[in-house]
């Protein structure tokens, strides 16, 4: 399906906004976690809690800091949806470092272990974590170890799937190497598992995000799809382009819906997003359903709880926007919002993260830096609201910087809880709540 057609359309589309309304009483997680970079990698990375009760006094107040005691590791992802456990699994792309946080109290949350790439591994580049039912976890891996982009590499070194268990513990690698893809690049960076679909689905985005790589990132056109129970590759799936020809470039962020067996999964570079429903197949099949446009990259996802509605940062527009999914096959835009300040430094919405309820979406403006390509923002985090009725987002002025009293928590920042650490680069995101007391003996 053709998204829009002219800068007119587009500017009609993006135009509407839902009014204002009366502030219904609080209910969800009150805490928002951010996985956060040291800016000049001179002092620690760590993990920011945010209070993100919006009926707090210190609403948008960052409450908490836990430095991980290392630098450099360039902060990506998160899980995507808070554990029954608390456990949060963050990852460094550049040091192949995966972090295990003990939330359970997110207030008091603690770095509980570090999974290192040793020299005896063989997958690097850690990309986003995917939790699966026996509460392991699966980790994206874009490149094979020492990868440095030459051609002959590209096909022949596939990257992979790291397994660790529920305290981060190693489990194995398995290697995304399959027939299917023999003339493919397979270099898995988004991860999402769905029950639903009994599947494990990860998308190559791309080659190149290793420190030892060398020139841009070489985008991939494939998805690949592994059982959920022991994560065999079941098929690799090729996307097919669009009108404009480019639409397959580099698949990013796959998400399926809660109840029926339909995954989607947005382009980077295409600027375009896929559907499936027959992952349960031996023949997978992707199909373009919505094109937001060239120069749109759109980058994390997700999907409200009745299915209803998807919502995804598209960061070459600077704007946060919301489709009605309800007939998968032909989506329809309903509502975009601006992030970031008119007239500031240029702006780039990549990672994003929504509350459990659906009404909440956090995004953080900033993306990524690695030898092979830099895409950076305002290093700030911003709240929307989505009205669960008609799924249009509005951005939460509110949700306001302690320091500045501007909209949207600033990382440019010369003090944290942890220290005089100085300005950081918040990426990953994740709305977390504290454990639940446990039950009482009758």
């Amino acid at each position: 399906m053709r998204g829009w057609a002219a800068v007119a359309v587009i500017a009609g589309f993006f135009a509407g906004c839902a009014p204002e309304r009366a502030t219904p009483p609080f209910s969800g997680e009150p805490w928002l976690a951010v996985w956060a970079g040291d800016a000049d990698r001179q002092s620690s990375d760590f993990l920011a809690v945010i209070d993100a009760d919006w009926s707090s006094p210190s609403y948008g107040k960052v409450l908490r800091t836990v430095p991980v005691r290392s630098r450099g590791n360039e902060p990506q992802a998160l899980n995507a949806e808070q554990r029954n456990d608390r456990r949060i699994f963050a990852t460094g792309v550049l040091t192949g470092r995966t972090f295990v946080f003990d939330g359970r109290q997110p207030l008091a949350t603690k770095l509980l272990h570090v999974d290192e790439a040793g020299p005896g591994r063989t997958l690097w580049a850690p990309g986003e974590p995917a939790s699966l039912p026996n509460g392991h976890v699966a980790v994206a891996c874009a490149d094979p170890a020492h990868f440095r982009g030459e051609p002959r590499e590209l096909l022949a070194a596939p990257g992979g799937v790291l397994e660790l268990d529920e305290n981060g513990g190693f489990v194995r690698e398995l290697p995304a190497a399959d027939a299917s893809a023999r003339a493919f690049i397979v270099a898995p960076r988004g991860a999402t598992a769905s029950a639903t679909i009994g599947r494990l689905v990860l998308t190559s985005t791309a080659h190149g995000y290793a420190p030892t790589a060398t020139g841009e990132r070489a985008p991939g056109i494939s998805v690949q799809v592994r059982r959920l129970d022991d994560l065999r590759v079941e098929k690799t799936v090729v996307l097919s382009a669009g009108p404009r020809g480019e639409e397959n470039l580099a698949p990013l962020a796959p998400r399926a819906l809660h109840r029926d067996p339909v995954a989607f999964v947005d382009t980077e570079q295409g600027g375009a997003l896929y559907a499936s429903d027959s992952l349960q197949t031996s023949t997978p099949v992707f199909r373009l359903v919505f094109d937001f446009g060239a120069g749109s990259l759109p980058g994390g996802a997700a999907i409200t709880p009745d299915d209803r509605f998807y919502v995804v940062a598209l960061g070459g527009k600077n704007r946060v926007a919301s489709l009605d999914v309800r007939d998968p096959w032909s989506p329809k835009l309903v509502s975009s919002v601006r992030v970031g300040t008119e007239g500031e430094r240029a702006g780039g919405p990549h990672w994003l993260a929504m509350s459990a309820d659906g009404t909440r979406v956090a995004v953080s403006d900033y993306t990524v830096d690695t030898p092979s390509g830099v895409r950076d923002g305002d290093h700030r985090v911003y709240m929307l609201r989505l009205d669960p009725a008609t799924g249009a987002l509005r951005l939460d002025d509110a949700f306001r910087d302690e320091l500045t009293g501007r909209v949207g928590v600033d990382f440019n920042r010369a003090q944290w809880a942890h220290g005089d650490a100085g300005p950081a680069r918040p990426a990953g995101l994740l709305f977390v709540s504290a454990e639940p007391p446990p039950a009482k003996k009758r």
